[in-house]
């Protein structure tokens, strides 16, 4: 039994040494780095989509999720010393600006005006 450290168990059959631990490695590898490309994508469409028309449902959307997301990984990842400190604040510090240049963005701004519709022509 695997205990995970959350109040989270979960059995593991024993794993040999060798071609079965590297497969669980490169297994778990390859999930970080396709739930990292899920929320990336998902950020970078809020942002194409919402953000940029202050919209404040895909404000509140990327601020949450990509939040709780860096809080995640900084307390997975890089508190017990998986990724060095400088590389895995980089992500949260980004977040932050972003947070912030957001916040800005939508207190101030206003929605960007419906696209208008072409004049007729005069004859």
């Amino acid at each position: 039994m695997l205990h995970l450290g959350l109040g989270v168990s979960m059995a593991v059959p024993k794993i040999g040494q060798g071609a079965a631990a590297a497969g669980e490695l490169e297994a778990e590898s390859l999930m970080f780095f396709v739930c990292a490309s899920v929320f990336g994508a998902q950020a970078i469409a809020i942002g194409w989509f919402c953000n940029r028309v202050n919209d404040r449902f895909g404000y509140w959307l990327n601020l949450v999720v990509l939040g709780l997301i860096d809080a995640a990984f900084v307390a997975v990842m890089v508190v017990p010393g998986h990724v060095d400190i400088a590389a895995g604040l980089s992500g949260p510090l980004i977040w932050v600006v972003a947070a912030a240049t957001s916040t800005v963005a939508i207190r101030t701004g206003h929605p960007s005006p419906a696209p208008r519709s072409p004049e007729p022509a005069q004859t």
